[in-house]
């Protein structure tokens, strides 16, 4: 049996106290602050916004008229102690019960936030779906996003918990029809999409109909991409896509003239977000907008491989890589210098040839070993991790110096879907 599914025997390098049990208030998000924060905060994964000086200018204002401070420029200060914080983010499917989005419903995105103390930084840990574990206070192992279905928000943050080691300060929940509301009202969402995707359920009244290429989608069209998986990677492929998905949002949310959608927002969001934040805490961390370097996020997915057996699809998490991924996002352990030089893959499109090229000679000018391969198709530019004991700080030197990476999101890897060498690998795919 899988280790992650022997509860009583599995242990962390480095537990908690076992938590007490604590009363969530759950609110309905119903002011209109809180649904604006939440809007942008958790569709940009609390980090993913990276406004110019006037926005963040007019992002104040409008939070101070919304709260009644109009005596100056209101300024927000990070609540962040010297102990991280922890944000379970679920995306949940409507399709069990559509006028209740947050009872009986599953939650088919999880993703794990985890703030450094102070605020420093911000990583982000994708959850499969499919992951099997045991639910909190039942007796067999299921899949991880019925947790949900069973017992809403909470039983989900206590199962993330009790499985993983880790505490969990807030959650928020968005439905898809939230999602689909959102991007229209935003004006639609720019993205590559990186291959055709086809696929009709009627029963669940889901139809993706998208052909490879740069496009504007709406909001069914967005949500299509994001849940399609009916491809050789099948839930892994859905979580990457949900990763570009927020490097796309990030550029939308970028540009000033979805601020004046605001108030379009503000009267159809609420009852698509559930929350246990109160008002001030979310206009809290709303300051993240001003402080978080998003050329430093760091992203994963819990490592693992599909079932092979039975009828039900599961993700086996392998508990050594995932304990791995949960020490370097989440507690964020410093690793011990390489004592080796770096070895950096480089995959390229031929159109990117020159850019890999010149790439090639700067890691080098650096002193690491590189190697190139050329693929003719690739997904989205991006660097993937391999080797977990490469230091984050080196690669945030890399990035300052080398024009290429500096702006690519940073994915953890250690399965090795794109790789080309040892440590890790930039891909450059002209996307």
């Amino acid at each position: 049996m899988n280790k992650m599914l022997e509860k009583p025997s599995y242990t962390y390098n480095k537990p908690l106290p076992k938590m007490p049990k604590r009363r969530r208030k759950t609110n309905q998000a119903s002011s209109f602050v809180r649904s604006f924060l939440i809007t942008l905060i958790v569709l940009s994964s609390l980090a993913a916004i990276a406004y110019r000086t006037d926005v963040k200018n007019a992002f104040s204002d409008v939070i101070a008229t919304l709260t009644g401070k109009q005596a100056g420029r209101m300024e927000l200060n990070l609540p962040f102690s010297p102990r991280r914080q922890n944000i379970l983010f679920m995306g949940v499917d409507v399709a069990s019960n559509a006028k209740d989005p947050f009872k009986g419903n599953r939650s088919d995105t999880m993703l794990l936030i985890s703030i450094a103390p102070y605020g420093k930084d911000v990583n982000v840990i994708s959850i499969p779906r499919d992951s099997k574990v045991y639910i909190s206070d039942r007796n067999k192992p299921d899949k991880i996003n019925h947790a949900f279905a069973y017992g809403g928000p909470d039983l989900s943050v206590k199962t993330v918990e009790e499985t993983f080691g880790v505490r969990i300060d807030h959650y928020i929940a968005l439905s898809n029809e939230g999602l689909i509301k959102f991007i229209d009202t935003i004006g639609g969402l720019p993205i590559y999409i990186e291959k055709d995707m086809h696929y009709n359920d009627s029963t669940a009244g889901l139809h993706i109909n998208l052909t490879q290429g740069e496009y504007v989608l709406n909001g069914e069209q967005t949500e299509g991409y994001l849940r399609f998986r009916k491809d050789a990677l099948g839930d892994i492929g859905r979580i990457r896509r949900q990763q570009w998905f927020f490097n796309a949002l990030t550029a939308r949310l970028k540009d000033p003239s979805v601020l004046v959608k605001i108030p379009e927002v503000l009267k159809i969001m609420p009852k698509y977000i559930k929350t246990d934040m109160s008002v001030y805490e979310l206009s809290q961390y709303a300051a993240l907008v001003k402080s978080i370097d998003t050329s430093s996020i760091q992203v994963a997915t819990l490592p693992g491989t599909p079932s092979t057996k039975g009828v039900i699809s599961y993700w086996i998490l392998d508990p050594d890589k995932t304990q791995d991924i949960i020490n370097k996002l989440v507690y964020r352990d410093k690793p011990a210098p390489l004592s080796e030089a770096l070895s950096v893959g480089i995959l390229y499109t031929p159109s990117k040839e020159s850019n890999a090229l010149t790439l090639k000679a700067q890691l080098e000018q650096n002193g690491a070993v590189v190697k190139m391969q050329s693929r003719n198709s690739l997904t989205h530019d991006h660097i993937a991790i391999h080797n977990l004991d490469v230091p984050k700080d080196t690669l945030d030197s890399l990035k300052k110096i080398i024009p290429e990476m500096k702006e690519k999101q940073t994915v953890y890897d250690p399965v090795g879907f794109n790789k080309a060498a040892k440590d890790f690998t930039i891909i450059l795919a002209g996307s």
